[in-house]
């Protein structure tokens, strides 16, 4: 059968109302670097200069209630701790099978999910 998709993601879009305020919480909290951006539409954060996500700007939004995605760690208890002292509210980890997550929120309410497998 002819997979109409590759096994590959080329793009994370995430919505916010403050392109500035969401970037630079990225790039503190997270630790992602500013890419290309118009902070009238969107702005593209990288790591080791290859993209990661972008985020557009929508003044009606409603942030994600559930992560639509997950950052890959590989040391869960660190990435919990190090988000933990820079001040982001963290959920408990969680251990499943053949991984661990937990989840806490942008500046703007999205949901967001870091996973170790």
């Amino acid at each position: 059968m002819y997979a109409l998709v590759e096994n590959n993601i080329i793009g994370v879009m995430v919505y916010v109302q403050d392109l500035k305020k969401a970037s630079e919480w990225y790039c503190s909290k997270l630790g992602f670097e500013l890419g290309a951006y118009d902070y009238d539409d969107f702005v593209e954060l990288t790591i080791d200069d290859s993209y990661v996500l972008h985020l557009f700007c929508r003044q009606q939004f409603t942030p994600y209630e559930h992560p639509a995605f997950t950052f890959s760690t590989d040391d869960i208890e660190r990435s919990h701790q190090l988000l933990k002292r820079r001040g982001v509210e963290v959920e408990p980890i969680h251990t499943y099978g053949d991984h661990s997550s937990f989840c806490f929120r942008d500046n703007e309410g999205n949901a967001l999910m870091i996973s170790q497998f």
